[in-house]
């Protein structure tokens, strides 16, 4: 761990520990000592403590009493239940967004998907991972349904330490990046069943790519 200074002592914890997370330094079920983390950053343990509190609303943490903070752990029956719910929900959120979608929801998935595009190719695998998921989510949000938007938005969440693209080589991001060109060319062309299929094949991409190196689960594959 090291800081690079950002504005406020706070910002700083705060991006150290999300780097580590998503990088993989943190893995899911490792414990987060307060004091540990403030000793390794030489700060104290206030800063650290309102960082871990902005990661836990975000979903990168969780608190267990008599233990402390943690990084979430799932096991694969559970990933792949919150894949099948999201299969679920985004199959209706699609079909409404293609209906209710306008030219700035059109401009806005361009620009997603031209920025995960400068990620992949400056090799920044965590900015490869938020821009695709801005990507998802400016496109189901022109569904114009906020409670099922919130619902979504939950479940992305708590997969977010199982990122797909950081346990994937080279090949496998671009392969992503290459579906989500289809997925864009479907959406702005408001070509329903190719959006569906898509996106169907894409999340079952996600999904494997996010159980690697876990045991099987007993579970169907995605609807």
């Amino acid at each position: 761990m090291a800081l690079s200074r950002p504005q406020t002592m706070q910002e700083a914890v705060l991006a150290e520990l999300r780097r580590c997370i998503n990088d993989g330094e943190l893995r899911p079920g490792d414990v987060i000592r307060v004091d540990a983390v403030a000793e390794a950053l030489g700060v104290s343990r206030i800063p650290v403590r309102e960082a871990l509190k902005i990661l836990e609303g975000e979903g990168l943490v969780t608190h267990r009493p008599h233990v402390g903070y943690a990084v979430p752990s799932l096991t694969a029956e559970e990933i792949e239940e919150i894949y099948w719910l999201r299969a679920l929900l985004e199959d209706q959120a699609l079909r409404r967004a293609l209906e209710r979608a306008t030219d700035d929801d059109r401009a806005a998935a361009r620009d997603a998907y031209a920025a995960a595009g400068r990620a992949l190719a400056r090799g920044d695998v965590n900015a490869f991972s938020e821009h695709a998921r801005r990507f998802h989510t400016v496109i189901l949000a022109a569904c114009r349904m906020p409670r099922l938007l919130r619902l979504l938005e939950g479940l992305w969440d708590a997969t977010e330490t199982y990122r797909p693209a950081s346990r994937l080589d080279e090949h496998g991001q671009a392969a992503l990046q290459a579906e989500h060109r289809v997925m864009l060319d479907a959406f702005l062309a408001g070509d329903g069943r190719r959006l569906a299929d898509a996106t169907r094949g894409h999340r079952q991409h996600l999904l494997d790519a996010a159980l690697l190196g876990m045991p099987a689960a007993s579970s169907s594959p995605l609807p």
